[in-house]
């Protein structure tokens, strides 16, 4: 898959994928391993992020999209493709460029807990990063610390104490802290809400949001929820066994669907309005994920969608742009 990734923008984006691939090798044997085939994780994925903007990608467990953003931060290593943020190619950077690099691009994780070292308390945790790209003196860096939690909603009385002694929401505000000490461009967010309660959550996403505005940061937002990646997102892509399948503004890809996929994925979001919910079309999703190993041919969704036809196993659809700024890969027009 390959498009313009500037054609659209006045001004270069922030971060711009093309043609990415992250695929890991499937070995066989006791003695002599030998490789066998290959999962294909992201296969093939374009996509751009302007300065300042949120781009939420969308996607059932498995599609890809974690593999993604951690191929964006060079956590995995990507097979094929360039990943480029402002005008330094980051898949070319190895080792100490890399490293000091990393400071720009920041990473806010699932698990809370498990993000953060036990053995470290908050003092600790906030300054590491700070240590490692060799960032300002101690007091420098406790200074920075205490404002960075005032900034995510915690008080400086907490810098003596250990990560399980926070709430759930409290550890995600501390990883979000983490994430800023550095003031990176980019901050990629998997699942940044999906470990927290139902209460905890609107907070966590308005923080997000004022924190953008405060720091000007540009977000990558990974998440299965749909209500979480309208509310933070200008852009939506919608993730399906590797590739992107569908790409639009945010209220575009929630009003108007182009994708069966997209469609499926919307129908199964409750309504709040009982008479809306008891008349709404369901799309009910035949069969299980087909394995990112040995994909199907063709569309790679055709084996679940409602309206397969012959030219969907025979020929892969293009990525096309269905309207103003909407990118669809789909034979039909829905």
């Amino acid at each position: 898959m390959t498009e313009d990734l500037t054609a659209d923008t006045a001004t270069a984006p922030l971060l711009a994928i093309e043609d990415l691939e992250v695929h890991f090798p499937i070995r066989r044997g006791i003695a002599i391993e030998r490789t066998v085939g290959h999962v294909r994780a992201v296969d093939g994925v374009s996509l751009s992020i302007g300065a300042g903007d949120t781009y939420g990608l969308v996607g059932e467990s498995g599609c890809g999209k974690t593999t993604l953003g951690r191929a964006v931060l060079r956590i995995e290593e990507p097979t094929a493709g360039k990943i480029r943020l402002g005008d330094v190619e980051v898949t070319s950077l190895r080792s100490e460029p890399l490293r000091r690099f990393r400071s720009k691009m920041q990473m806010v994780f699932q698990d809370p807990l498990g993000s953060l070292n036990p053995r470290h308390n908050v003092e600790m945790l906030l300054a590491e990063p700070l240590k490692v790209h060799g960032v300002g003196s101690k007091t420098e860096r406790n200074k920075l610390a205490t404002e960075t939690l005032d900034a995510v909603g915690l008080p400086s009385s907490v810098l003596d104490r250990y990560p399980h002694e926070f709430s759930g929401g409290q550890r995600q505000r501390l990883g979000i802290a983490r994430a800023l000490m550095l003031r990176p461009d980019l901050i990629v967010c998997d699942e940044p809400v999906s470990a927290l309660d139902v209460s905890i959550q609107a907070q966590v996403m308005n923080l997000l949001d004022e924190l953008q505005d405060e720091f000007g940061l540009t977000y990558l937002v990974i998440a299965h929820d749909l209500a979480v990646v309208r509310h933070l997102s200008d852009q939506v892509g919608v993730m399906y066994l590797g590739k992107l399948v569908e790409e639009a503004d945010s209220e575009a890809i929630y009003e108007h669907p182009r994708h069966p996929y997209t469609k499926a994925l919307l129908s199964a979001v409750p309504q709040p309005d009982p008479e809306i919910e008891a008349n709404r079309e369901r799309i009910i999703l035949k069969g299980d994920l087909p394995s990112p190993a040995n994909p199907p041919s063709g569309c790679r969704f055709r084996t679940r969608c409602p309206w397969a036809q012959d030219i969907c196993a025979e020929e892969e659809p293009v990525w096309r742009e269905a309207a103003t700024g909407h990118k669809v890969a789909c034979h039909f027009d829905l």
